[in-house]
């Protein structure tokens, strides 16, 4: 048998102002890490108990992703997930609400980071994806960044 299964990550950046109106709505792919690629590896061979996504990081540097990521060009701000719910059996949807008074500076990447040491320290962790975001973030507005991981056959 041959099976052909392919991991989908989809992101969606939506930004609100105090009154909770949108204001920009912003909807792309990100790149998978050959580091995050691998893990699910480990994870399957039983070389690491965690894989669970707990991180996401915002940072300053906006050098094009490349798979061979294993941090942020320059971290600025991590935050744990805010949620994470199974919408369908093959597909998780992490969430994580920037606050008016949280991480108020120019954004430049995303990253989300996985495993046992992805705790708050910058750079910890498996960096599983990166993304270039570009908003210069201020106190008048809140972003709602929603990671959706899919994987399916075919």
């Amino acid at each position: 048998m041959n099976f052909n299964y392919k991991w989908h990550t989809n992101v969606k950046v939506t930004v609100f102002d105090l009154d909770g109106n949108i204001i920009d709505v912003q909807e792309f792919h990100n790149l998978i890490t050959t580091v995050g690629l691998g893990m699910v590896v480990d994870f399957l061979d039983g070389g690491i108990a965690d894989g669970e996504i707990k991180r996401m990081a915002l940072g300053s540097n906006a050098a094009a992703p490349a798979l061979t990521d294993t941090q942020l060009g320059t971290e600025t701000f991590r935050k744990a997930m805010t949620t994470q719910t199974q919408p369908t059996t093959t597909s998780l949807l992490s969430t994580v609400y920037i606050a008016p008074d949280e991480n108020a500076v120019q954004i430049e990447e995303i990253g989300w980071f996985a495993g046992v040491n992805a705790d708050d320290t910058p750079n910890n962790g498996i960096m599983v994806s990166r993304v270039l975001y570009s908003r210069l973030k201020t106190t008048l507005e809140s972003i709602l960044v929603e990671r959706t991981d899919t994987i399916v056959e075919g």
